[in-house]
Order: structure tokens, then sequence, then C-alpha cells
């Protein structure tokens, strides 16, 4: 008989005990790889409706939960956990997107904010969250007091490196041109065709800084149907940060970490809508079966599962293994231990944790701490069982990218009415940060790195930053700083040259020069 997720089966019952009735919520449902055909047969005979399936993942529309226990009884299920949602990881964004997905899920949306913590989220305060409407108040009101007062201006004007023009600008910045060049990444960037790389995100808008339909290929994977195209931005700053093309922009010159001549962008974000594990999961199989060397995900979920029994941390850890894909994913924008995401926390995943470029390398006040996911603070017992049987590749995050923050921000490519919206400038360009922003420049090196011939896969890779790590950690590249941990009896084991906020140090080119 299948096992029923601990986690699924307490958030159920927390509902009952409010006395709320929870209908018509999806379920992943395991099965061993040579029965999945035979699962989904059964699951149709018996009425129970299939939304389709990824390798032996299935997933399952489930009408009340007492099907549960019915599902788990067909021969060949292994596991039953709930489907997840996802949200991007640009800090603030975030934010937006995961309370939009717990007020339209049919079982979290039964909860309290008390009880989803106790689950695993954590939320930020709402003025965290972006505010198109604010921020066009504010700006009107600028308008204004630079009117009446034109040296008011100068309060609002910055110049981004390197020798652009003085700007109008919410905050202080940096393009990607100057970010890439913190991390040692060479001014020869170019990839060659035989390394083909893919995001996955929010779309992309063709242009400047990105290019073409011929250059970049978008599947729109979005519920609901959306075309390929970028409505919320984030997927244009990530994909042109990592693999797009060099643009003058009013910032300065533009310069991606890699310039890709063909690149495949896979659409799972709706306009202001999270995305479920089925779109993740279907998005990872894509760019796999596309011929992706590497690809970037800025994105991630609350880690509800152990990473031997959550679906897409297992399903990335069979991709990795089968297709030698590397999958540089966020570490998450938590800002506390413990608050690594899905699927970040996986085994076979590159996760990136956020740095401050204004401040030496330090990470950036709100990126997740590992050294794991929320699942394992609430289960000691299993960290310890886990960290001994997989050591640590097991601890999370693995590196630190350039992420910026609140007032180090990083400017790339973005759809024009958001820029437009938050500096009166629809000129495609503005301001983001967050662990979705350190993910893209850790995506372009490694495909830099693949495609030069430097490491072949991801484990390659996690051994050279394990051997260079203390190196890091005293040198000017990366405070590494370690903070002991102190339950656990293999701390000292690992934990010396790996820490929770930057794991093996900062993603720098120089380490790969052996």
């Amino acid at each position: 008989m299948g096992e029923i997720s601990e986690w699924l089966e307490e958030a159920l019952a927390m509902a009952e005990r409010r006395r709320k009735n929870v209908f018509g919520f999806r379920v992943i449902v395991e099965c061993y790889p040579n029965m999945t055909e035979d699962v989904m047969t059964e699951l149709r005979r018996r009425g129970i409706r299939v939304i389709g399936n990824v390798r032996n993942f299935v997933i399952v529309d489930v009408k009340d939960p007492a099907q549960l226990d019915e599902i788990a009884r067909i021969s060949g299920v292994i596991y039953i956990s709930k489907e997840k949602k996802f949200w991007p990881m640009a800090h603030g964004l975030d934010e937006l997107f995961k309370r939009i997905a717990i007020l339209t899920d049919p079982l979290l949306s039964k909860l309290t904010v008390s009880q989803l913590e106790r689950l695993g989220f954590s939320f930020k305060p709402a003025a965290e969250i972006p505010n198109p409407i604010k921020a066009m108040i504010e700006n009107v009101q600028a308008l204004g007091e630079v009117a009446t007062n034109p040296f008011k201006a100068l309060e609002y004007i910055k110049t981004a490196y390197p020798f652009g023009l003085p700007v109008p600008t919410r905050a202080p910045c940096r393009l990607v041109t100057h970010t890439r060049e913190l991390l040692g990444v060479p001014k020869d960037n170019r990839l060659s065709m035989r390394t083909y790389v893919g995001v996955i995100d929010t779309g992309v808008r063709y242009g400047p800084g990105l290019g073409s339909p011929l250059e970049i290929k978008c599947i729109s994977l979005s519920v609901p149907p959306e075309p390929p195209i970028d409505t919320m931005s984030h997927g244009s700053w990530c994909h042109a940060c990592a693999f797009g093309k060099p643009a003058i922009t009013r910032y300065g010159y533009f310069y991606p970490v890699a310039n890709a001549p063909k690149s495949l962008h896979v659409k799972v974000f709706a306009a202001f809508g999270p995305c479920s594990s089925y779109q993740i999961m279907k998005a990872m199989e894509i760019c796999v079966k596309s011929g992706c060397r590497v690809v970037s995900m800025s994105l991630g979920g609350t880690l509800t599962e152990p990473v031997d029994k959550d679906p897409e941390c297992k399903l990335l850890d069979q991709l990795t293994e089968q297709y030698g894909t590397i999958f540089v994913v966020a570490a998450g924008n938590e800002d506390g231990k413990f608050e690594i995401g899905s699927p970040g926390a996986a085994l076979k995943a590159l996760t990136v944790a956020a740095l401050d470029w204004a401040d030496k390398y330090r990470t950036s006040s709100y990126s997740s701490r590992g050294f794991q996911g929320k699942w394992y603070l609430e289960h000691k017992d299993v960290f310890e069982e886990h960290l001994a049987r997989y050591g640590d590749i097991f601890l999370k995050p693995d590196c630190g990218g350039i992420g910026g923050d609140r007032k180090s921000q990083i400017v790339s490519a973005c759809s024009l009415w958001y820029d437009g919206l938050y500096d009166f400038v629809p000129d495609g360009w503005d301001l983001m940060i967050g662990t979705s922003m350190a993910t893209p420049h850790v995506a372009g090196m490694v495909a830099l790195l693949v495609d030069r011939g430097v490491v072949k896969t991801v484990d390659e890779i996690k051994d050279i930053l394990r051997t260079t790590s203390m190196e890091v950690h005293t040198s000017k590249l990366g405070t590494g700083v370690i903070h002991q941990w102190n339950y656990g009896t293999h701390r000292q084991i690992w934990l010396e040259n790996k820490s929770d906020e930057q794991g093996w140090g900062v993603f720098h080119w120089d380490r790969f020069k052996r």
C-alpha cells in the first residue's frame, strides 16, 4: 500500500478542525516506473481524474480527501503528496505570488496564517510587496516636487556603472555588466552552438538585451493559457542576465553573463499568477529533452516533504542522473534558517544564495539560509539521518551569486509596461533584487564553464567548490561565514567548509582556473 504524505494529512486535519470542507485539490502520485501506465488506467477506471504525468509522477484531481486511501491501495503506488505552488524569487514579487497561491488553493485557503506557518510557510510584511499603483503615485509626487524645486531632481539622479548617464532611479543600482565583472566572468562570453541552455520563468520580451524569436524559443505552459510573451518582467530580467545579448541602455552598455546564440525559455507563470508542480515538472522535462545542458530556475516553493520524497526534488535528481543537465536553482528569499525552497533543496541542484555587490559579497539580508528546507526543522532526526546518508551535498545552499539588496539593486531587461509604471520611462530595463537575480549570474557562468570544457557535470562543479571553499572563506572573494549549529552529531564533518548562508562561498570564475 502506498504512503500518504504526513504533511498533507496534517493540513487536512487542520482544515477539519476549522470545520472547513476541502474538495477538488490536486495530489502527485509517485508510482513504480514500470507500473505508471497501469496506475493511470486504474485511476481512470475508478473515475478519478488524471491531469497528466511526468515520468513516474502522476498528477491527480482529488474530489474528496476520502479518495486518498483509495488511491494509496492501488497496486504500483509508492507515495502521495499534495501538488505544490511555486513563485518567482525576486524579492517582493515572491510574496505577492505566494499570497495569491494560498488564496486560490482549495486546501491552503481554508487555513489560518498560524496554521500555514506551522506547515512551513513564511510571510513578509505587506509593505515588501511591489505596488505599481503606489509607485506611480510616488512618481507623480516626485515630479511635482521637482517642478517646484528643480534641485530636488538631484536626489533621484544616480549613475549606473560603467560610465552610464545620470538617470532617475528609485535605488542605487548596477548593470549586470558590472556585477558579472565582480564574479570574474571573462569578456569573451559567447557560447558555441553545442551548448544549448534554458530558463524556466515568466516568458521573455523580445528585443534589445534578449534577441529575436529565432534566437530564443519560448514555450508557454502557463495557466490560464497565455502567449509566451513576458507579462511580468521577471523572466526577461533573468534570461537577459544569464543568456542575453549586448545592448545599449540609458544605464550604460549592457553585457550579459553568457551570450547564447540559441536558448530555450519555458513560461510557467501567468500574469500575477503562481504555477503548480505539474507545470514546473513538465518544464524541466521539456528542457532536458530539448537538449539543454544548463537550466536556470529562479523560482521555488515551500519544501513540504523530505528530499527523498519531494516530487520536484526527486525529478530534478532523476533528470540530472539520466541527461547530465545542470539545474541552477534559487535558494529563496525567506531570510531565516532552514528556509531553502523546493526544488532548490534537491541533492543534485546547484542551489544559489544571494550576495550584495555593495557590501563585499556579504549575504543579502533577505536570502534564505540553510541548511535545508523548513520541513527538516520539525524533523531533526530525519535531518541527521539524511546528512549521514548523503553527506555535504544535502546541505544547502551550495554557493552564492550576486543578487543585490534593497539599496544595491541590479539592472537587466524587463517588460516595457513594468518599467514604465515604475519610472515613467518604458525603455525595457529596470531594477530587481533577489535570489532570482543571483541564480542567472551563476547559470550563465556554469554554461560558459561547460562550453569551455572546464566541467561537465554538477558533481564536478561541487567538487571544485568544495576543494576551494577554505580559500574563499579567507579571501577577498567572499566571507563564507560559518555559523555554528548546535544539534546533530555530524556537524563537524562537513559544516567546517560549508556555511548555511553561502554554502561553499561565492561562485567566482577564478575558482575554476586550475
